[in-house]
C-alpha cells in the first residue's frame, strides 16, 4: 500500500486543502485540549483518531462520488 494514496493526489487542491484541513484540525483541538488538561493522554490519542479516520471517510466519499460520474 502506497504511503500516498494515488486517488487523493487526483482530487482538487480545494478538496485535498479540505481533507487536510479537518484532519489537522482533530490534531491541534487534541492537543489543546491535553495542554489545558481537559482530557488524559488516552483521549488525546483516541480523538485524533478519530480525526484521521474522518478524513479517510471523507476521501472515500470523493473516490466514490467520482465513480459514480464515471459510471453515468
Amino acid at each position: 500500500m502506497d504511503i500516498i494514496d494515488k486517488h487523493f493526489i487526483k482530487l482538487s487542491k480545494k478538496r485535498q486543502l479540505f481533507v487536510f484541513v479537518i484532519t489537522i484540525g482533530f490534531f491541534f483541538i487534541s492537543l489543546i485540549a491535553y495542554a489545558y488538561k481537559m482530557i488524559n493522554l488516552v483521549e488525546t490519542f483516541l480523538i485524533i483518531l478519530i480525526g484521521i479516520l474522518y478524513g479517510e471517510i471523507i476521501k472515500l466519499s470523493y473516490r466514490i462520488e467520482n465513480l459514480e460520474k464515471k459510471n453515468k
